[in-house]
Formats: C-alpha cells, structure tokens, sequence
C-alpha cells in the first residue's frame, strides 16, 4: 500500500511496446536499474507495462539500441492530476482551504480515551477533567499532562499510576488502580451489646466475647438481647468487685423464615413485527445536526402523505364536499418501532479525531396484542422469580435449607409467593449505656 501510494505520488505511465526486440528492450531496463510492473500481453509482438515517469525519461537510448516502439496509452498520479486541473482555480483554492482546516482541527482535542479504569467510571473521570478545564475543544497546547497525572493521583487515593499523553487529536489517559485497600479500618473497641435482627430459632453460635443470653435451640424475635457486654469482676472470696463493659463479639446463626410476594398480570403483551424497516443517517457536528430520514419502501414518506391528506380534507371542507364524501380515515401515526442505533465518531488516521460524528438509525415496526399466560410460561415466571429471589438472599450470606413457591389468582393479576427456609448471622450491634455509678479500681494484685 504504501509503495502504491508512493508511486501515484511521484506520478507513473502505462505504455505500450511494439517490436521484435522487446525481450531485449526489458533485459537492458532490469540491467539499469528500471523497473517496469503490470507487464502482459496485448496482441502478437506487443505488450504493456507500468512504468514510473522518472523512469521513463531514461528509456531513450534502450528504445533505440532494442528497436521498439513505444506508445503512451495512460497517464497517473499527482503530478498529471495537477496539470489536468491547472486552470481550475476554485479546485486549488479548495485543496488549500482543506488542508488549513485540518491544520487548524488538529491543534485542539476532540477525543479522550481512559484506560485500565474498572473502579472509577468513565463518567466520573470525565466531570472531574471538566472541573480542571480539560474538555473536548480545548487547545493542546493547554493540557499539562505532568499536572494532570499529579491531580488525578491527588484526587482519587485508589489510583496508584497515572500516565497521560496527547496523540495526534486524542488525549489518552492510562491509569492503574489500587486492588487492595488503601487504608485498613480502626477497630472499634466501645462498649456494645449483640441483638437479634430477625426472629428465628438459634441453630449454632459462637461467643468470642461477652456474656451469652441464649442458647441453642431457642427461638428469639427480632430485638432480643443475644449477648450482653456486662461482665462481672469477682475477686478470691467470690463476690463482685465491679462490672466491666466490653465489646460484645459472637458469630450467632438462627433459623428462619423469609417470604417474598410479587405480582404479575394474567394477560402477556405479545410483540410481532411487521416486517417494515426504517433507516435514517444523521450528521453532528458541535450544535449541528442533519439528518435524513430515508422512506419506508412501497410508501411514500410520512410528510408528503400527511400533507397531501391535509389539503384533501382542507378541500372537501371548503367545497362543502365533507357533507357528501366522507374521506377514509387517516393513517395512525403513533406506530411502535424499535429504534437501535450507531454513532461513532469520524477519523481520517490513526489518532487524527475529528469533531464529527455519524450516526446510523434502524427502526423496525411491530405490533402487539394481549392474550393470556399459559400454564408453563405462569410457571416458568414463578421460578425466574424464586430464584432471582434466592440469588439475593445467598449474596447476603443466607444458607438455603428449604425453598418454596405458590401462585394464586389475586383479581386482574397473579400472586406469587416465595417462601425461603434458611440459616443466617443475626447479630446486630447495639450501643450501650454505662450507669454512673462510679466502680472501685482493681489492683493489679486483684
């Protein structure tokens, strides 16, 4: 490609070669240095090749000393383009106001790409460029990427590495974030007792620290002391000394029962398309924006149709023909498409963004009616909605002993209920009061 582009730039001729000398003719151009492509054969003793047009001024003498003749049949490259259109001065004018254009687009941004973000989004890397003054169309010259790497690494603690460069139109930011914390939390030795979070029954617990309420087997509701943070200080003869209050901590596993209802209707809203397609291409540039719309085929477009309908009604009024002739109704024109569309954003090379975007449209209309659920799709619903709902419950840590679901007509609609039976932590902090009473400092001795 790159060869082909060289050649068309320097400018080549594809002639024609005539004589008995021809093999002669091509030995003594490959002997010096001259390169002819694309050779083949055009009739009994001639041939045609591709030659470059430096080349070809050297040819002469080989010409003679071979005996062949030769003929010009095509004429390539920029220096033929320029001479066939030297005296179009609005097409050079052109060339000239092109090639400013893109020396002028091409001292600003109008891309910015991160790479390596997974815990910041790209949106929110945006909004914080903006607040540094870093947009698209702004100027490069502008962008300190040596303060720009220091402020990202100063505003988001989990971003160890940062490195930033400007490419051609692109500003590419690549970033290398923490995996591990970057702070381990204080551990949080006030006084506190364990309380239950859910009634259920005790199935297993351990008791790191504090003093147990229950025991396994019993059945507990929602707000009962689990483990108390009191401890009493006794000294050899038996008796309380004082009462220490510490920070209850027991892993406490119950039991118990979660039920989860939701509804659905009878009637389903069954979707068929009708085969009609619509495509529309549009044009942004900044606020600018064109698009065209192309017409459904086998009709004619919307606003030719509507405007001919209205001057059709506008007439049959005015005549008093609306009297007499009553006119089909008019075409819905609230129809339901499926739109999906493409964007993406105009380059010429490389990193060489430009501030265009194209964007391709494709609608597909489809009608719909309502019927009502059969028997499997009512249960297949069902157990989409048990297992979505099991699916919540083991991500916080609840062990599935037993599941359940029902379904039950509840008037225009469908009830289900999931009923879950499994085991989870119940334990939940609660803060403690400590009396005022003051209690007598213990010896080390005692």
């Amino acid at each position: 490609m790159t060869e082909g582009l060289n050649r068309r730039r320097k400018g080549y001729l594809r002639v024609r070669l005539s004589g008995g000398g021809l093999e002669r003719f091509l030995n003594l151009c490959s002997a010096n240095g001259i390169e002819p492509w694309n050779l083949c054969a055009c009739g009994r003793g001639s041939a045609e090749c591709c030659m470059e047009l430096s080349q070809f001024r050297r040819i002469r003498p080989f010409v003679r000393k071979a005996g062949v003749k030769v003929r010009i049949v095509g004429r390539y490259g920029l220096p033929f383009f320029i001479y066939r259109n030297r005296r179009r001065e609005g097409a050079v004018c052109g060339l000239l106001l092109c090639g400013f254009l893109l020396y002028a687009l091409s001292l600003f941004v109008w891309n910015i790409t991160f790479e390596g973000n997974y815990h910041y989004s790209r949106d929110t890397l945006l909004h914080y460029l903006e607040t540094l003054d870093i947009r698209y169309g702004m100027r490069k010259g502008r962008i300190r990427c040596e303060d720009l790497e220091e402020s990202i690494r100063s505003a988001f603690p989990e971003i160890t590495w940062v490195s930033a460069s400007v490419t051609g139109t692109r500003l590419v930011v690549r970033i290398k974030e923490n995996e591990v914390l970057s702070a381990v939390p204080a551990k949080d030795d006030s006084p506190c007792e364990l309380a239950a979070s859910g009634a259920g029954t005790i199935t297993r617990m351990v008791v790191r620290q504090g003093r147990a309420c229950v025991a396994v087997g019993d059945a507990v509701g929602e707000g009962q002391l689990l483990v108390s943070s009191e401890l009493a200080v006794m000294n050899d003869a038996g008796e309380i000394v004082r009462t220490k209050y510490v920070h209850a901590d027991a892993d406490v596993y119950a039991r118990m029962e979660f039920i989860h209802k939701s509804e659905m209707p009878k009637l389903c809203r069954q979707e068929v398309p009708t085969g009609r397609v619509r495509r529309s291409f549009a044009v942004s540039a900044g606020a600018f924006r064109a698009r065209m719309r192309l017409p459904v085929r086998g009709e004619l477009p919307a606003a030719l149709r509507d405007g001919v309908w209205s001057f059709m009604e506008w007439v049959s009024e005015k005549t008093g023909l609306s009297r007499f002739l009553q006119l089909p109704a008019r075409e819905r024109s609230d129809t339901l498409w499926n739109e999906t569309s493409e964007i993406c954003q105009l380059r010429l090379f490389g990193d060489f963004y430009l501030p265009v975007f194209l964007e391709k449209t494709t609608a597909e209309e489809y009608t719909f009616y309502e019927r009502p659920y059969t028997r499997e799709e009512i249960s297949a619903a069902a157990q989409q909605e048990e297992a979505k709902y099991i699916e919540n419950l083991c991500e916080k840590g609840v062990h599935i002993i037993e599941n359940n679901v029902k379904i039950q007509e509840y008037g225009v609609s469908l009830l289900i209920e999931c009923t879950v039976t499994g085991e989870e932590e119940i334990t939940r902090e609660r803060a403690v009061r400590i009396p005022d009473t003051p209690n007598e400092e213990l010896t080390e001795q005692e």
